[in-house]
């Protein structure tokens, strides 16, 4: 049996306009290409764009890059440093992950990624300016 991770995916500093997060569960041996592109389907963006993660202690704080092929279990425990997901180098989308301390194990039946909890409503990608 597979540890569980439980995720909550903000934007740092409330970058957004209203409230918004997106709360996952996630086999510990999920790669971060793997988030990336659960985070796509969950924020409905068009997956078009570079992307990369990063370590930091604020997200302008980047201490290292990590590879797409890393698995969660290989980067946590990260201690006194957050995980940033960085999408579309020109608009900026930066997300930071978070992950709670609660350790669960995976439930037979349950197809992993999961989402548990939704706030807010997601942003346009290409919000029309005026």
């Amino acid at each position: 049996m597979k540890e569980v991770y439980t995720l909550k995916i903000t934007f740092p500093n409330n970058m957004a306009e209203v409230p918004w997060s997106r709360t996952i569960e996630v086999k510990e041996d999920c790669t971060l290409e793997q988030l990336h592109r659960y985070i796509q389907f969950l924020v409905e963006f068009d997956n078009d764009h570079l992307y990369e993660f990063y370590v930091g202690r604020n997200p302008r704080n980047r201490e290292y890059k990590i590879p797409i092929k890393k698995r969660l279990n290989e980067i946590y425990p990260m201690t006194g440093y957050k995980l940033y997901y960085l999408f579309d180098f020109g608009d900026c989308w930066l997300f930071r992950i978070v992950k709670s301390r609660k350790t669960k194990i995976e439930e037979i039946g349950t197809e992993y990624p999961v989402l548990i909890k939704s706030i807010g409503e997601n942003p346009d990608q290409y919000p029309e300016y005026e």
